[in-house]
């Protein structure tokens, strides 16, 4: 019988059914299923320009997206973007999930990646029978034959029930990857931010709990874009007017929807705040970011029924699109009872956003200039990276530390993925925090557009790549010893040898995450003593790292891992 279970990766459907059914309850019927939503690849956007070799690594990329998965044959066809060397590139390759962010089991679906379980192409299966040997056996093309995805659902706060995607991970991993020594039991979100639980491998890994909530919690994924735009619009002309009804209805919703972030008492301090960044909103202040009003004036009620509807995009604010209408409504009625301000000051005016002129060559160039002479770089570098001189120092008027926005990280900003989103921002302002309104700096609409232009090109091209994590460990080890053998690494008399960093995202694209966890590395902070000396013994990074699977760990190779602040 084991031997059977063993081989149903290369049984047919019918045998493996019959043989899963007598091990397990609930097999759903033979060719049933699971329901999933599947996700189109966007094809990412050409740059204007491209040197040469960016045409060429632009090839390998649409190549490596085509390239279909092999079947049956014993070591496959290894897909082009293994040969990619740079993160940016191996992410223009991936597929995106509906939020931009890299979508590594679509890959695998789609057969831009094959990462092999084992050193050998495929696993070698060997007795005794485990649930690993199991998993290796029926995972052989790909596919789980059956759904094991787990629903949890809080006593308390059903809103927040949470899908285990059981079949995703069996893509990746092994049963003893994670149990029994990462996942005994079931880990509150606080643990999984302390980097238990699910946080082993998300936040460090894999994509980050705070800005990826709908992955899990199933109830928070947004609604299709149609219907989000038939809301906004009506929300517009025909809002739900304030009453006691509504404030009850949204002191209801508050509590179960958005009392774990913002507090019971709307000031922020809700049960998660210690792991928020940046922090939920202080209702009790009456500043809101994303207004279509004066920075000296309130937003106005559709200014925080916007909010509500999208959320704030790369934060653990997420869309309440799937919110009945009338509960979002009642949302904004009772947020406002938080603060006075409401009572004393009325939202008189909003500022007018005309379309955007088109984007020329001289629009962008003077936007360029623009960008600068406004001073935006103090703050978001010259880069636009977010690390402009005064970035460190920046806190909100809470005083939160509070970072500038990466307009290069591949996320569009909190506030709305539209030029007219960035253009309402400039010109208002994002109250509590230090970016001001730039209303009165421009000396016209053209100036003003002309730069909103220029940052939302730089927007634009960095999304097309997507955002995921590169998942890079740096080792806070140096080195013990120098040698005059590193040619190809020379060190100052007075200069140590760098950190090592461990490129998770380069063996991802090769290999399964159980190739290495947790026969090699125990998935554990501080669990792994790994010193030079262990690795030239063939032990941790050693078992490949030996000159005869992968690249020999020797003095001209110190330069692959212990890499200079200046190489990143």
């Amino acid at each position: 019988m084991c031997v059977l279970l063993l081989g149903l990766g290369a049984c047919t459907p019918q045998t493996g059914h019959k043989v899963l059914s007598v091990f397990f309850d609930g097999v759903p019927p033979l060719g049933e299923e699971p329901k999933s939503k599947r996700i189109k690849k966007k094809s990412p956007q050409e740059p204007a320009k491209q040197r040469e070799e960016e045409k060429e690594e632009e090839k390998v990329v649409e190549a490596s997206a085509r390239a279909p998965a092999a079947k049956g044959a014993p070591e496959p066809k290894r897909p082009l973007i293994e040969s990619l060397k740079e993160w940016e590139a191996v992410l223009k390759a991936l597929p995106k999930d509906p939020m931009g962010g890299a979508d590594w089991i679509a890959a695998i679906k789609a057969g831009t990646i094959a990462p092999r379980a084992g050193l050998g192409g495929s696993p070698s299966i060997k007795l005794p029978f485990t649930l690993d040997t199991l998993v290796q056996g029926i995972s052989r093309n790909g596919n789980a034959p059956f759904n094991l995805d787990v629903a949890l659902v809080p006593d308390k706060l059903p809103l927040f029930k949470v899908v285990f995607p059981h079949n995703s991970h069996t893509l990746w991993l092994n049963c003893s990857s994670c149990h029994p020594g990462i996942v005994r039991a079931h880990g509150e979100m606080s643990k999984i931010f302390k980097g238990e639980y699910c946080g082993a491998c998300h936040g460090k890994v894999s994509f980050e709990p705070r800005t990826g909530c709908p992955r899990c919690h199933v109830n928070l994924a947004p609604a299709d874009k149609e219907t989000v735009e038939e809301d906004l619009a009506k929300g517009r002309k025909n809002p739900v007017p304030a009453s006691s009804e509504a404030i009850a209805r949204g002191k209801a919703v508050y509590r179960e929807a958005c009392a774990v972030c913002h507090g019971e008492k709307g000031d922020g301090k809700g049960t998660l705040d210690p792991w928020l960044q940046p922090k939920a909103r202080d209702f009790t202040a009456g500043k809101y970011k994303f207004r279509t009003t004066p920075s000296s004036l309130p937003p106005t009620d559709y200014d925080i029924f916007r909010t509500i509807t999208l959320g704030a995009i790369g934060t653990t604010m997420p869309a309440w699109s799937k919110l009945p209408y009338e509960d979002r409504w009642a949302l904004v009625h009772y947020v406002k009872s938080f603060s006075q301000r409401f009572e004393k000051e009325k939202p008189s005016k909003v500022i007018a956003i005309s379309d955007p002129p088109p984007a020329t060559p001289q629009l962008l160039k003077d936007g360029k200039l623009m960008y600068t002479e406004a001073g935006c770089n103090s703050c978001h570098g010259d880069k636009m990276d977010g690390n402009g001189p005064s970035a460190k120092d920046l806190k909100d008027d809470w005083g939160n530390s509070l970072p500038p926005y990466n307009f290069t990280g591949g996320q569009f900003p909190r506030g709305g993925t539209s030029i007219k989103d960035v253009y309402r921002a400039v010109m208002t302002g994002l109250q509590g925090t230090p970016m001001p309104d730039f209303g009165e700096v421009f000396e016209d609409v053209k100036q003003a557009w002309s730069v909103v232009s220029y940052v939302y090109s730089v927007i634009k091209e960095s999304t097309s790549r997507g955002f995921g994590l590169q998942g890079i460990i740096d080792f806070k080890r140096t080195a013990v010893s120098r040698s005059a053998a590193l040619n190809k690494f020379p060190l100052a008399d007075s200069e140590e040898m760098p950190p090592a960093k461990f490129p998770h995202w380069l063996h991802r694209v090769r290999f399964k995450c159980s190739a290495c966890h947790p026969a090699l590395f125990e998935m554990k902070a501080g669990a792994n003593k790994i010193t030079m000396d262990e690795i030239l013994g063939g032990k941790f990074c050693g078992s490949c790292h030996n000159g005869k699977v992968a690249w020999l760990v020797s003095f001209e190779n110190c330069h692959l891992c212990h890499i200079r602040p200046e190489s990143k």
